[in-house]
């Protein structure tokens, strides 16, 4: 799992990572780059990649019973 921050401000995504304790890589993609690719709209945004690549979900907004299933998903558990 990273989170990425398409903050102007490159110590923002750091100020965010402290913030919320994170325990995974929060990296800066200040072009938007990683958004464009995945098709992201709305903040906060959350693609879950299955271990062969592929994107398993796509979900926007703060969704914690999709957010799980998608992650139990794409560790391969029923």
């Amino acid at each position: 799992m990273i989170s990425v921050s398409p903050d102007e401000d490159v110590s923002e995504a750091g100020a965010f990572a402290k913030e919320i304790r994170a325990t995974f890589p929060v990296v800066h993609d200040q072009k938007g780059q990683v958004f464009e690719k995945f098709g992201v709209l709305g903040l906060p945004a959350n693609v879950v990649i299955g271990r062969d690549g592929k994107v398993v979900a796509t979900i926007e907004g703060v969704n914690r019973k999709q957010l799980d299933a998608a992650v139990e998903k794409a560790l391969g558990r029923p």
